[in-house]
């Protein structure tokens, strides 16, 4: 059953063309959101939308998301982002113990590029890290 709940969505500029990454990760690089640069990037939540370098691109950050899914994913399992290279950034994966980068709880799981739920809590909680 495909859930969404939309509790808090924001616009930004797209920094890069993302229109093959809705419902991956993103995270904000000078007011503007882009895919990520390394697996321990701190991520801002889940993209809506498919745009083009320039356009608004609309990121969930509070609520319920579809996300596409880096790797099998169970339910209830916490969700960080993936990094594998600049082109293949930003899908789901299990956090395991790097709860301090979770973006959120796993409500539907799947296998690697399928799409799951993620409740997106609305903050990453890094624990050791300078501001």
């Amino acid at each position: 059953m495909a859930l969404e709940n939309k509790i808090l969505d924001l616009s930004y500029e797209a920094a890069e063309d993302l229109s093959n990454d809705q419902y991956r990760i993103v995270v904000l690089a000078s007011g503007k959101v882009r895919r990520p640069d390394a697996s321990t990037d701190i991520p801002l939540g889940v993209l809506q939308n498919a745009p083009a370098a320039g356009e608004a691109a609309v990121v969930r950050l509070i609520g319920v998301s579809k996300i596409q899914l880096g790797e099998t994913v169970a339910e209830n399992e916490w969700v960080k982002l993936e990094y594998v290279s600049a082109a293949d950034a930003g899908k789901g994966m299990d956090a395991d113990g790097a709860l301090d980068l979770a973006i959120g709880r796993c409500l539907v799981g799947g296998a690697e590029d399928e799409l799951g739920e993620v409740l997106l809590s609305g903050a990453v909680h890094q624990v050791n890290a300078a501001s």
